[in-house]
């Protein structure tokens, strides 16, 4: 008799162990220390359903449906994505709720995520018409809304806060517009201000020796004239030569399927949840490095948003990136450029790991969404921010002001 209770315990147990496990599905991860992928079956946490991606903090569905993508959706694409981006999700959120301890994401309601959604996003109507400039390639964070009551009825729409995720398509690189100066365009630019600083004080000298001591002058003042406009003249023709090398730094076609990139998941949950201070509707160089800084210190990776065969040929963002700062570094067409990571992660390694993540956090309550720049808005912000987080302010701002410097600012 007791040994068939002790059965019965022990299989109630084991049903009871393997109730709370969730379904395993394929998803995409990263290797340590590198951004080569490999795909591994990993289990869904805090499922609400025993059928679909429904849970607890995140539901997602297909384009502008309703229903929560099934377990068992016959297009083996969307099931991979729709598990790629519940996983990887629910593991953005157990980063902020416990790494950063973040009470908004604690409290955040559940978040729809949208994947292969084409269409734009309306502040009036959720969804803009489908034949309205549809979208490919990128991921979008949806603030929460309503349409106004003057909308007719049948358009009436409630959300709450939403991530989408578009389509893949390949483009040609020509269509994605102007992308401002290739790194050698950058570099020779930086290269041209102590180039002729060092040219205008050779001809100060040189005019000093003529007119003081021409008896030890080697050859006429004219030839050395020549000389400096040459040189001058020839790196006029490199940098303007150094434009049309594009094509060594970018591919031919361009291509990005979003729900498969992990850190594009982790990037956009932090604009969810640094959106307290900094609206999701602008996409500015700060915005959007604060939300890639969080992204990386996530992924525990030098470089974020590699390629992924067959499902983007998009380069690299690098938190180390060594370029000095420059005036194109403040432009919105160049918000997703890495220079933003790059200066947050020099605070991080100037501060400490810890620290670091405290004070950029901090910074976004002395951030304005679309009027702070890098080189004043982001900096006082990350000064006023080591007042409130830093053991000794002063003596930590001094290491940040040589930081800075550092940086070109």
């Amino acid at each position: 008799m007791k040994m068939k209770l002790g059965l019965a315990l022990i299989s109630f147990m084991a049903c009871s162990a393997f109730a709370e496990v969730g379904p395993s599905f394929k998803v995409l991860l990263r290797k340590d220390g590198s951004y080569k992928t490999y795909y591994t079956k990993v289990e869904m946490p805090d499922l609400e359903s025993n059928n679909s991606f429904d849970g607890k903090y995140f539901k997602v569905v297909k384009g502008k449906d309703k229903e929560a993508v099934s377990f068992d959706e016959k297009d083996e694409l969307l099931l991979l994505k729709a598990a790629n981006v519940y996983y990887h999700l629910n593991q953005a959120r157990d980063f902020w709720v416990n790494q950063i301890q973040s009470e908004k994401a604690k409290t955040l309601p559940k978040v729809t995520v949208r994947l292969d959604i084409f269409n734009q996003y309306d502040e009036l109507g959720h969804f803009a018409h489908d034949n309205r400039n549809p979208q490919y390639n990128n991921a979008l964070s949806v603030p929460e809304g309503e349409t106004p009551a003057w909308v007719p009825g049948e358009r009436q729409d409630k959300w709450g806060n939403e991530i989408w995720f578009r389509p893949k398509k390949v483009i040609s690189t020509k269509e994605l517009g102007p992308m401002g100066p290739n790194p050698l365009t950058v570099g020779l630019m930086a290269l041209e201000q102590p180039l002729l600083s060092y040219m205008q004080n050779q001809f100060n000298q040189r005019l000093m020796q003529q007119f003081f001591y021409p008896a030890y002058v080697a050859r006429p003042l004219h030839e050395d004239l020549i000389r400096y406009a040459g040189t001058f003249a020839l790196m006029k023709v490199i940098m303007y030569g150094s434009k049309y090398a594009d094509s060594l730094f970018i591919d031919k076609y361009y291509y990005l399927d979003t729900a498969m990139i992990p850190e594009i998941a982790y990037h956009e949950y932090s604009h969810l949840i640094l959106s307290d201070y900094l609206a999701m509707s602008h996409s500015t160089p700060v915005n959007e490095g604060m939300a890639d800084y969080f992204a990386a210190v996530q992924s525990k990776k030098r470089k974020i948003y590699g390629k992924v065969s067959g499902f983007s040929n998009s380069a690299p963002k690098d938190t180390q990136e060594k370029r000095l700062y420059s005036h194109w570094d403040e432009s919105n067409r160049y918000a997703t450029a890495d220079f933003t990571l790059s200066v947050l992660w020099d605070v991080r390694e100037t501060l400490g790991e810890e620290v670091g993540d405290k004070v950029v956090y901090q910074a976004r309550k002395y951030l304005t969404t679309s009027t702070s720049t890098i080189s004043h808005g982001l900096l006082k912000a990350i000064l006023k921010a080591c007042d409130d987080v830093c053991e000794y302010p002063r003596r930590d701002k001094l290491k940040l002001y040589s930081t800075f410097g550092r940086k070109g600012f």
